[in-house]
């Protein structure tokens, strides 16, 4: 099912729904300078379109994450992270992406700039997409399998609440963002 050019593997073209129980988005943050906090959201939906230019491959991508459905394993923490210290999913529900651009930087890997937004802030930032194949499921759809990798800066996104205390204050990207993406090519 997917096509090969050069070595390159392009799904079919056409517009993509993310499969939200297929779709994980996971997070590493640093934690009093020497550790790191794991955790994901379990909520994500979205959708993007894969074109027939292979140097572009992805025109519009849009993501939304439930910035409540966030899972540390420990539910304190993840109660704290939900309040207005750090995520203020009251009035915040919603952590989106909005891609702007895609370039090809290697075999089976783009680039995807666009705008996150967490809070009330919004900044650019660039994933690194590698497409790990398309083929149709038992009902006859097509699904894409993509790996989208990020690196964040707490800070570019007013998460300063005891910053200096869990990452140092160095600077510089401290969250390493990982996205596990099931797609469905729609009708």
């Amino acid at each position: 099912m997917t096509d090969l050019n050069d070595g390159v593997m392009t799904p079919p073209t056409g517009s993509y729904a993310l499969d939200p129980v297929h779709t994980f988005a996971e997070f590493r943050v640093r934690h009093l300078v020497v550790g790191k906090v794991c955790g994901r959201f379990d909520s994500i939906s979205g959708d993007f379109v894969i074109g027939e230019d292979a140097e572009h491959l992805f025109g519009h991508v849009e993501v939304r994450i439930d910035a409540a459905s966030i899972d540390t394993n420990v539910e304190a923490r993840d109660e704290d992270l939900r309040s207005a210290r750090f995520f203020d999913v009251e009035n915040f529900p919603a952590i989106t992406f909005r891609g702007t651009g895609s370039s090809k930087v290697a075999v089976n890997v783009w680039t995807v700039s666009g705008d996150l937004t967490i809070r009330h802030v919004t900044n650019p930032i660039t994933l690194e997409v590698t497409v790990r194949g398309a083929k149709p499921n038992a009902h006859g759809q097509v699904k894409v399998g993509l790996t989208a990798t990020a690196h964040a800066t707490r800070a570019d996104f007013d998460l300063t609440t005891e910053l200096v205390q869990e990452s140092g204050g160095a600077g510089g990207p401290d969250v390493e963002i990982e996205v596990d993406v099931e797609a469905v090519l729609r009708d």
